[in-house]
């Protein structure tokens, strides 16, 4: 029997078909990328890295209104565009929300736009003309959409497009910072395809300035959310550890901490709940030992107390398929996806009418609690 949970929707994805294990693997190249939007007091620059035939070549634009720029972006791996408008100033996000009518989370793209692009089709998410079919539904991005792939620049952009037509209808597009994307803030370039490092020279700039104060995408990312609960479910991508549990912070204490700290080094980070937050073992960013079945079970309780929540959904650490811990009060969302796209075949997470499921890309049901591997206390 199906376990009954909240009346929401919840679709976990993760795939990274472009994926690769370390540099050595990289053999991109500068490419098709952009737009990149930057600010320098009331002036606004555009600039594109575009390809006619095998030429690259860079276009800049320059205004001084928000309202006169329009955006393109173009992935010609697959052939697809789309436009959309800057947003108004971003602010930021709240910890909580309650429940949605529908919701679907998506972890660990790490730069796909394939694979964002089938999910949330495939979910009807939206249409072929990436335009926000959802309606009222909320869309959980669970982090790490930088790095490994060689459409990054794209999946944000997408993701920033969507955010604005889901909020035009009562919608909502939660984006949650993951390990990555902590990363890229810094300016660190140690998971960066060489793509990205060539597109610097050809649109001259700094790769540590493309999400910075100064840029869109770092400002509009600025606002985003280590950690948030919505219903009863606690949303982060590494996980809440025995020890951040254990600081006492709030859900929203973490979040405006960890807004103050983005784009420091480590070692530039101070103050000691910081250090909680951003702890390369048991930070909320970085964290792997509930996916890992590490904690008791009186644990995975003081941590949900912690939370206000009933069940924490995670991505972070790669599962063999989707993954039901702690007698399903933890569940993992990182899968191997790209393994099984290159037989056509994908899984999900879903939740329906109160019950959960794992759906195969078939529409095939089956019960997520099958796998599912309580942790025994001693």
């Amino acid at each position: 029997m199906p376990l009954r949970f909240l009346p929401a929707l919840i679709i976990g994805f993760s795939m990274s078909l472009f994926a690769f294990s370390s540099k050595e693997d990289d053999n991109s190249s500068a490419g098709t990328d952009g737009p990149f939007v930057f600010y320098a007091g009331n002036k606004i620059t555009l600039k594109y890295v575009l390809r006619r035939d095998t030429i690259l070549r860079t276009k800049v634009l320059h205004f001084s209104n928000k309202k006169d720029v329009s955006l393109t972006c173009q992935i010609p791996e697959s052939g697809d565009s789309f436009s959309f408008l800057l947003h108004d100033s971003p602010n930021e996000e709240p910890s909580t929300y309650p429940t949605p009518p529908r919701l679907l989370a998506l972890s660990d793209i790490e730069g796909n736009f394939p694979a964002l692009k089938t999910m949330l089709l495939g979910a009807k998410i939206m249409n072929e003309h990436f335009n926000w079919t959802f309606g009222t539904g909320h869309l959980v991005l669970v982090g790490d959409y930088f790095d490994r792939g060689i459409n990054v620049t794209e999946c944000l952009w997408l993701i920033y497009k969507l955010e604005a037509e889901a909020k035009a209808v009562g919608g909502k597009v939660h984006f949650i910072l993951g390990n990555h994307e902590v990363l890229n803030l810094q300016g660190n370039t140690t998971y960066v395809r060489k793509k990205y490092v060539e597109n610097t020279k050809l649109i001259g700039e700094n790769y540590k300035h493309w999400y910075d104060h100064n840029s869109e995408l770092g400002r509009w990312l600025r606002t985003k959310n280590a950690v948030e609960k919505i219903g009863d479910y606690v949303f982060c991508h590494g996980g809440i550890s025995p020890e951040l549990a254990r600081t006492g912070l709030s859900l929203s204490e973490i979040n405006h901490i960890s807004r103050q700290n983005l784009g420091k080094p480590n070692e530039a980070i101070k103050d000691e709940d910081a250090k909680a937050i951003f702890d390369l073992k048991t930070g909320i960013f970085w964290y792997r030992g509930a996916a890992n079945n590490l904690p008791t079970e009186e644990e995975i309780t003081a941590i949900l107390k912690f939370a206000g929540a009933k069940r924490m959904v995670i991505g972070h650490t790669v599962q063999p398929d989707l993954t039901a811990l702690y007698s399903g009060r933890v569940i993992c969302i990182d899968l191997y996806h790209e393994e099984n796209m290159r037989e056509g075949f994908m899984k999900t997470l879903w939740l329906e009418e109160g019950f959960c499921y794992a759906l195969n890309s078939k529409a095939e049901k089956s019960s997520i609690f099958s796998i599912s591997f309580p942790r025994k206390t001693e």
